[in-house]
């Protein structure tokens, strides 16, 4: 019989608790299932790895149990199964993927209903290559963040105030409580950027998103346009802009209004690269991977989702 195997951050208290009370009404419905808890950062990404090599055939779906980070860490590591469908349990701080592909699904009764269905469809992800013999390829889900959106994950996921934030399922507040840090001292910087083989060059660069779904940072809708099964990716770059500018650009991103500032620039292509004068940071789906150059493109249909 095919059982879900559910993969737990154990580092986050709402995850935990989401998954002890699912548990409970998992056993009273006599749904079959395993459970993993990670113990460090990067544990998903091999637990994902043994479950598919060891369980391969018994596996209904792997079900993500936190936030965006969790979920980007279970995709990469079953991301060389793509017969294998992969769900999600809101349980993290951010949760931009789950605002997209499961919004709906709140409270013990919606979480069994979703577990009982067998639905599963198609959706795009994208691969990030850093550049470098010893980097190897990732995937990513949601949306790729050059600059200072880069920075900010960084610092966010080092500081110790996202965590008591999350606590008091104040998560997002993490990542404004960054940005005021590192705007202290971040400089934008000029990037080049080639969609689909053309170049672009932009100069006073603050940051460039690269987008399968609209949303980063905790619901930014960064790329307003952006749909996980349309086979290509969305680009906004936010550029030449003074701090005060960007401040209020701020605000008016949670929904979509940034568009519409001069000094937005949007682009969609399948296959982006950028690079910079001087390494600038990158995140994947909220969690840092590095710095500058990459390259990114779309995986069109390249992966189950549970609906």
């Amino acid at each position: 019989m095919k059982k879900y195997f559910f993969i737990i951050n154990a580092n986050n208290a709402k995850a935990i608790k989401t998954f002890k009370s699912l548990k409970k009404e998992m056993d009273k419905e006599e749904i079959p299932y395993r459970t993993f808890y990670t113990e460090y950062s990067g544990h998903a990404i091999e637990i994902a790895k043994k479950i598919t090599y060891m369980n391969k055939d018994l596996i209904k779906a792997v079900i993500a149990v936190g936030g965006d980070g969790t979920i980007h860490e279970v995709f990469n590591g079953i991301k060389e199964h793509p017969e294998i469908p992969i769900g999600f349990i809101s349980g993290g701080s951010g949760n931009d993927i789950v605002r997209v592909l499961a919004k709906e699904i709140k409270g013990l009764k919606s979480q069994i209903s979703y577990l009982k269905r067998n639905r599963t469809i198609k959706g795009d992800s994208g691969t990030i290559q850093l550049m470098g013999r010893s980097k190897k390829s990732q995937v990513f889900l949601s949306a790729i963040g050059i600059g200072l959106d880069g920075e900010v994950a960084k610092y966010t996921n080092e500081s110790t105030y996202k965590k008591h934030l999350h606590k008091l399922k104040l998560g997002t507040i993490a990542y404004v409580i960054t940005l005021f840090k590192v705007l202290r001292f971040y400089q934008p910087d000029s990037m080049i950027l080639k969609i689909d083989h053309q170049e672009h060059v932009f100069h006073n660069v603050w940051l460039v998103a690269i987008g399968n779904m609209p949303y980063y940072g905790g619901g930014m809708k960064i790329c307003p346009g952006a749909r996980f099964n349309d086979g290509i990716l969305d680009v906004c770059v936010v550029h030449n802009l003074s701090l005060l500018k960007l401040l209020a650009l701020f605000i008016s991103v949670f929904w979509g209004g940034h568009v519409n500032v001069k000094g937005v620039a949007q682009f969609r292509g399948t296959e982006i690269s950028v690079a910079t004068k001087r390494p600038v940071a990158i995140h994947a789906d909220g969690e840092f991977k590095g710095t500058t150059p990459v390259c990114i493109a779309v995986n069109p249909a390249s992966v189950p989702l549970k609906i």
